[in-house]
């Protein structure tokens, strides 16, 4: 289960408490007091590129934008994704592609890339960096 800290938006993964090593309640809230349930996410505007913010309440459009991969929980986490997206488009835009290619003598598939004009290698760093 993910929770969000309330004063600084930050995201922790909670693992179930088990009652195997007792701890007092009162303990066990002071520790969880300032983290709730994420009631609200980040989308990212396809038409504009831009950061949509939205109630988890709409129930649909969240399930919708889960299942495509267009659902954020913190801002940053789409920030990043739109600059991606950027990037891929002025690479795209300076002709770049991948292309399927067959080796006539071994038989072999590969794929390889090509580009027209200049590329700039920040845009290829934060795709193939190995960020992730």
């Amino acid at each position: 289960m993910k929770l969000r800290n309330k004063k600084t938006g930050e995201i922790k993964e909670v693992q179930p408490i088990t009652i195997g090593g007792f701890r007092s309640l009162t303990e066990l809230n002071e520790e969880w007091e300032d983290y709730e349930e994420p009631k609200d996410y980040y989308f990212i505007r396809s038409e504009s590129l831009t950061i949509g913010y939205s109630p988890i309440s709409n129930t649909r459009s969240c399930r919708n934008r889960k299942e495509i991969g267009n659902y954020f929980e913190t801002k940053e986490e789409a920030e990043r994704t739109v600059e991606k997206l950027k990037a891929w488009k002025r690479l795209k835009d300076k002709g770049f592609r991948f292309i399927d290619h067959i080796d006539r003598d071994s038989g072999q598939g590969m794929t390889r890339y090509e580009w027209d004009g200049y590329i700039n290698g920040e845009d290829l760093d934060l795709l193939f960096g190995g960020e992730e």
